[in-house]
């Protein structure tokens, strides 16, 4: 399927590893440029060249802590800089910690809470401003469906998707004023680093395989690139009728009526 990428300029947030990598990688190969951004300069840096090396889009690496609100302006101002345009932003940097609600400090709220919901809410908000001028633009926020899924052992990272997920539909609401899209979609289980680092946590007893075959009625988990396909779906034209619309990519492991 042609999704009419191509020349477009877009901003993958935590584009250095897992589905901000998948996605950037997907961009380029449609032909689009892409500035990607992340706190680890070193694995960023070997996905910039990574990418270049494909001779397709053109790609800029910007090392960036987007708990920082200055850090969230000079991305944005760097990628205008660079492209002189921003057509597509993906907000995929950051995830919560799971833990104990008693054993959670307030600072690991406030830690999670500000990459999480604030960086993507300040990342969205400066890049809207330029996406209003040129009166289009897509948002997709890459989420999560703890948001749609309470427990007790992930309240810092479900609260801040649940807020998200909020967030999405009112930013679609102020986009549309001026023909920008936005859009959430809510991954389950994704083969990620982080998703190794958890299994032990979502698991229980068990082998990694058959750990990893239990999470999903489907006997696996997604991929990275799974999701990256949906993303580059969703900012394409093709998609064009898709807005303000939180999409759950996760194996059926969401039983819930919405979502």
């Amino acid at each position: 399927m042609e999704l009419g990428l191509k020349d477009k300029v877009a901003i993958v947030t935590g584009g250095s590893k897992g589905i901000g990598r998948a996605t950037a990688l997907g961009f380029i190969e449609e032909g689009a440029h892409v500035l990607i951004c992340a706190r680890g300069e070193e694995t960023l840096e070997a996905v910039a060249q990574e990418l270049s090396a494909m001779g397709k889009g053109r790609v800029v690496a910007v090392p960036a802590d987007l708990t920082r609100a200055e850090a969230i302006q000079e991305v944005v101002a760097h990628c205008l800089e660079a492209f002189g345009r921003i057509d597509i932003l993906v907000n995929n940097a950051g995830s919560a910690r799971p833990g104990d609600f008693f054993q959670l400090p307030d600072e690991a709220w406030q830690e999670d809470w500000s990459l999480k919901f604030f960086g993507y809410m300040r990342m969205a908000r400066e890049v809207l401003h330029h996406m209003l001028r040129q009166r289009n633009g897509v948002i997709i926020n890459v989420i999560g469906t703890g948001g749609l899924r309470p427990t007790a052992g992930y309240m810092v990272g479900g609260s801040a998707n649940a807020a998200l997920i909020h967030f999405t539909k009112a930013l679609a609401d102020e986009g549309a004023k001026n023909g920008v899209r936005v859009v959430g979609i809510n991954p389950g289980p994704i083969l990620t680093e982080r998703l190794e680092r958890f299994l032990t946590t979502l698991g229980g007893e068990g082998k990694k395989e058959e750990v990893l075959q239990r999470l999903t009625p489907l006997g696996r988990v997604g991929k990275p690139e799974e999701v990256a396909d949906l993303v580059l779906f969703l900012s394409s034209a093709r998609a064009a009728f898709i807005h303000g619309a939180n999409i759950t990519i996760d194996g059926g492991a969401n039983p819930g009526l919405m979502g």
